[in-house]
C-alpha cells in the first residue's frame, strides 16, 4: 500500500487532485494508518490511473463519475460502459483530426516563411 504522496507520484498526479477524486466520488476513500495516513490499494492506483486517462481525453468528472457508479453496479452495466468509453474514443479520435488539421496549417505557414514570405 502507497501513501498519498506516493500514490500521487506513482500515477502522475498531485495529492490535491487525489483528494479532490475521493471527494466528488470518483475514487473509493483511502484506508488509514495507525498515524491517519491514506494508504492506497494496487487497485485504486490503477483506477486513478484510468481517471487519469479519461481526464487527459477530455471527458467530464461528472462523467468519469456516471462511470464509476455503472462500475459500481456490476456487470448489468457492461453495455452502458462499452457505450460511454466508445463515445469518448470517438471524441478521442475527433480530437486528434483537428489537431492533425492543425498541425498541416501551421506546416504550411512555416513553409511559406522559410520561403521568405512575410505573412
Amino acid at each position: 500500500m502507497l501513501t498519498i504522496g506516493q500514490a500521487a507520484k506513482e500515477v502522475g498526479l498531485n495529492i490535491g487532485a487525489i483528494r479532490f477524486y475521493e471527494r466528488k466520488g470518483l475514487l473509493e476513500p483511502a484506508a488509514r494508518s495507525g498515524q491517519n495516513n491514506r494508504l492506497y490499494t494496487e487497485d485504486q492506483l490503477n483506477w486513478l490511473i484510468f481517471i487519469k486517462c479519461l481526464r487527459e481525453t477530455g471527458m467530464s468528472v461528472e462523467d468519469i463519475k456516471n462511470y464509476h457508479d455503472k462500475v459500481q453496479e456490476g456487470t448489468a452495466t457492461l453495455p452502458e460502459r462499452i457505450r460511454l468509453i466508445q463515445e469518448q474514443k470517438q471524441k478521442l479520435l475527433e480530437d486528434i483530426e483537428q489537431k492533425k488539421a492543425q498541425l498541416v496549417h501551421l506546416e504550411h505557414k512555416l513553409e511559406r516563411y522559410y520561403r521568405g514570405e512575410n505573412y
